[in-house]
Parts: C-alpha cells; sequence; structure tokens
C-alpha cells in the first residue's frame, strides 16, 4: 500500500522545458522528505496533461507552487488549476482567521512583466530578501532569467542559491501545510472557468507500440489505470518485433521515462514499455526482472529517487548491475547523485545532461549498439 502523503502541487506547462521542471520538482520533494520525512510526496501537475491528475491533485493538495512564465499564463491548463486552487482559498478565507492565502506560493520560472500578468495573480515570491550573503551575481541572474536560467547556469553562485532556495521553499511548505487548506468539495473542476489562458497543453502522448490497443473513453482492453494514470499493457495479440525496449523507474521520475519512450518510439523497429518499480511491494531485483519480462532491452533510469527508493540491501545492487547477467541492462542516470559504491565499480553508466536531440541521440545509440537480441537471453520480446 503506497504511505506516501501529499505535501505539495506544482503548477506549470510543459512547454517550459519538462526536464528542468521535473527535476526542480523532484529536488523539491527531495528537500521535503530529508526535512518532514521519508513518506513526503508531491503531485507534479501536467504529466499527461492536466486533467487526469485535477482531481487526485489541485483539489485536495494543501499547497500549491506555481510557477509562472509567459506559457504559464498562455495555458489554458494552468488557469484551471490556479481556479481551482483560488476557489479553494477564498471559501475558507470566509470561515478563518489562518492566512489561507499562503497555501499558494508563487514563483519566477521564467520573468513576465507585471502588466503582462493576468488580473488577481499576486506578486512572486520574493524570497531572495530571506538571504544574507547571497551573490549580486546569482541574485541578478534570477531576476533576469527567472528559476529555469538559475538551474541551468553553471556558476558556484547559481547553485548555492538554488540550493537555498529549496531549503526556504520546504520550509515554507511545511508551515503552509499546516493551515490545513480543505479540499474542493461539492462541485467538480471542470465546472470552473479558467483564471486565464487560451489553449490547452502541447502534449506529446506516446505512440502505441504495435499490436497494442488504445481505448479511447476511459480503461479498457490494453489500459490500465495506476494511481490516476493510464498506461498500455500486453493485449496478447503482439505481432514479431525485431527489437523491444523497456524502461525501469521509479515514480518520481516519470517525465524522464515519458520522455525516453517518445525519443525511442521514434525508431519504428522499437517496441517500449515503461515498467515502474513498485517499491512498497518489490524488492530492486523483482522489479527489474519484471522489466526484462516486457523487453529484450532495459533503460534504467539512474537517480537519486531511484538510489533512494525501496531501501534495497547494499549487494543487491551488485547483484542486479554487475557481471555478463547484467549485459542487457542499459543504467542511463539523469542527476549528478553518487551511485551506490557497488554500483560505481564496473557498470557502465550514460550521463544525460538534458533533453535537446544530441541527448536523445546519445540514448538512441546506446540501445542500438548493444546489438540485436539474444535468443533466449532474459525472455523479453525475443520469445
Amino acid at each position: 500500500m503506497d504511505r506516501s502523503v501529499n505535501y505539495f502541487y506544482t503548477s506549470c506547462t510543459r512547454g517550459d522545458g519538462w526536464p528542468s521542471l521535473s527535476r526542480f520538482h523532484a529536488d523539491l520533494e527531495y528537500r521535503l522528505k530529508a526535512q518532514e520525512g521519508l513518506w513526503v510526496a508531491g503531485v507534479l501537475g501536467p504529466q499527461t496533461g492536466s486533467g487526469p491528475v485535477l482531481e487526485s491533485g489541485v483539489t485536495q493538495v494543501g499547497v500549491m507552487v506555481a510557477l509562472y512564465s509567459p506559457e504559464y499564463f498562455r495555458d489554458r491548463d494552468c488557469g484551471l488549476e490556479w481556479a481551482v486552487f483560488r476557489h479553494r482559498i477564498r471559501g475558507q478565507e470566509y470561515r478563518t482567521d489562518l492566512p489561507v492565502a499562503d497555501c499558494l506560493i508563487p514563483l519566477v520560472w521564467k520573468p513576465v512583466p507585471r502588466r503582462e500578468r493576468p488580473l488577481d495573480t499576486p506578486e512572486p515570491w520574493p524570497f531572495l530578501a530571506d538571504l544574507d550573503g547571497v551573490g549580486t551575481e546569482a541574485g541578478d541572474l534570477y531576476e533576469r532569467r527567472g528559476l529555469s536560467g538559475l538551474m541551468q547556469s553553471q556558476l558556484p553562485e547559481a547553485v548555492d542559491l538554488y540550493v537555498a532556495l529549496l531549503g526556504l521553499l520546504a520550509h515554507r511548505i511545511a508551515r503552509a501545510r499546516g493551515i490545513g487548506l480543505e479540499p474542493l468539495e461539492g462541485i467538480r473542476p471542470w465546472s470552473l472557468h479558467p483564471a486565464f489562458g487560451t489553449r490547452h497543453s502541447a502534449v506529446r502522448r506516446p505512440a502505441p507500440a504495435p499490436g497494442l490497443a488504445v481505448a479511447h473513453t476511459g480503461p479498457g482492453p490494453g489500459l490500465r489505470e495506476d494511481n490516476g494514470y493510464l498506461h498500455f499493457t500486453d493485449t496478447g495479440h503482439r505481432p514479431p518485433e525485431l527489437r523491444s525496449v523497456a524502461i525501469s523507474y521509479v515514480g518520481a521520475d516519470q517525465p524522464w521515462a515519458d520522455w525516453m519512450q517518445e525519443v525511442l518510439e521514434e525508431d519504428t523497429d522499437a517496441a517500449v514499455h515503461q515498467v515502474r518499480w513498485r517499491t512498497e511491494l518489490e524488492p530492486l531485483s523483482e522489479a527489474v526482472q519484471r522489466a526484462r519480462e516486457q523487453g529484450s532491452r532495459v533503460v534504467v533510469v539512474f537517480s537519486r529517487s531511484y538510489f533512494t527508493a525501496g531501501a534495497p540491501d547494499p549487494y543487491q545492487w551488485e547483484e542486479v548491475f554487475v557481471g555478463p547477467d547484467a549485459a542487457d541492462l542499459i543504467p542511463v542516470q539523469i542527476d549528478a547523485e553518487p551511485r551506490p559504491l557497488l554500483v560505481r565499480r564496473g557498470v557502465p553508466v550514460v550521463q544525460l545532461t538534458g533533453s535537446d536531440e544530441g541527448q536523445a541521440q546519445l540514448l538512441r545509440d546506446m540501445v542500438h549498439d548493444l546489438g540485436p537480441a539474444v535468443p533466449g537471453q532474459h525472455g523479453g520480446d525475443t520469445r
């Protein structure tokens, strides 16, 4: 059973750079886990567009972090999230003296002039005023390029400022959650008018692999629902394939798994399947074996979240990732988190530094360079 508690909701638009957004969300979640406990989790808004997580996320979670940008205010889905959250705040402000408005925390992802922001949107949180000794260069960088520019900078000062922001933000979220913002009740979120936005999120939905059925109206044959998300599943009528790939990942890295699937599915010879590690239900070895049953090659998404999930025995890393039995595994690391000692020894790891076409080609090359599937190796789709 999932024992996690959702502390915050990140409201953003995929058009602002999905890998950077998901990294920020994961970094903030990690900081809150260190501060409040390992059961803490967050909800990242537009996983496949805002709709699928709207009712389970922004209508229920007690704190929303809104990432301002020109794209954000043009996005109608973000406008609906904003309308739902403001409706909750205003409904409670009349019945309490608590600072309910503090449950909404705006940050500058990319700068937006005040005159270009919709009416009734508060000023971004001026967190720089709460910090002492911040280098003027890093502060100026945030003012000019926002949080997105700060995260992409190689300046040591920028890294320090980013870490300081995460600490301040985690404390503010914890305080705001103590206010106890009430969930939306009595109305459906889609009955509210979006506060802003003229278009819906530009979301590329991964195309199904050959032989997978796609239901268009809710879960059905070929689809399963897991925590509010729809996943393609095998219908049992897959034609022969030249190659298949499985992606093993943890839930916090869902956006990266989506991106990798999109990249690899551009190769028409490949059927790509996402296999999420159910950290509460299975050890690392079983999660990787489930992935092998779905693909003759397995891309493993290494990250801070992956290394801290499931509390595997240290020697289990070596058992899974070291030696000839690991020949079908392609570890791909998406951050700079130090790997467990037994994984650092003799395990070739691809380091991704972004999601541009160069990084996408690096991922494709790693999958192709592994060569054709070996008959009988770990099952997978070559059976």
